[in-house]
């Protein structure tokens, strides 16, 4: 008797990601995870990748919302780790997760930001479930995404980007999100009286 291979998450790496949008914590089984399921199977998530940020363009019917998750760093310590096991190789392997595991080299990644554009409340919405599943099939496809999502390349050089924003990297923040730094309570008054506003 054979068992059916995994529809997303064949590979360590991709597994990594399911395990975002299905947590061993969780009590039960989200409602939602099979529609995001059918919507990632479908080609209904468009994703931009950027670093160790991650939108996700989510189209049911004619409804379409934006989903946008953002993953922890490695530690340069793993990075270099993780540099000396691939070597000359162009893609991680199962086998290399295996031993990174064993090395206490590598954790799994965590969901610094999950949000979403649409009205759902909580980070597990059915587009950020979609976009999980979605980027998890695309880790299968490419394992080497998985370390890019970790920032492999900037820790190994033991550059942080970021570390003198007073809230942290800009990009650690959802796109519809401001800083409230980057605003200037000094000219609240004085725009108001430029533009006529009642007090």
């Amino acid at each position: 008797m054979t068992s059916t291979p995994a529809e997303f998450g064949f590979t360590r790496w991709g597994a990594e990601i399911v395990r975002l949008a299905e947590p061993i914590s969780a009590r039960g089984p989200n409602a939602s995870a099979p529609r995001a399921r059918s919507v990632a199977r479908n080609g209904g998530v468009t994703l931009t990748v950027d670093g160790r940020s991650v939108s996700g363009l989510v189209q049911r019917g004619g409804e379409a919302s934006m989903a946008h998750l953002e993953f922890d760093a490695m530690t340069p310590a793993n990075a270099t780790t993780v540099r000396g096991m691939l070597g000359e190789s162009t893609e991680p392997t199962d086998d290399m997760h295996r031993r990174l595991i064993e090395a206490a080299s590598w954790s799994s990644p965590v969901l610094e930001v999950a949000d979403c554009s649409c009205r759902a409340r909580g980070d597990r919405c059915l587009h950020i479930l979609a976009t999980l599943y979605a980027l998890a099939a695309a880790v299968d496809r490419e394992p080497l995404l998985a370390l890019r999502l970790r920032d492999f390349e900037a820790r190994r050089s033991g550059v942080a980007g970021g570390t003198d924003h007073p809230d942290g990297p800009p990009s650690r923040m959802p796109l519809r999100w401001a800083a409230l730094t980057t605003f200037d309570a000094r000219d609240y008054w004085s725009a108001r009286r430029r533009t006529g506003a009642p007090d």
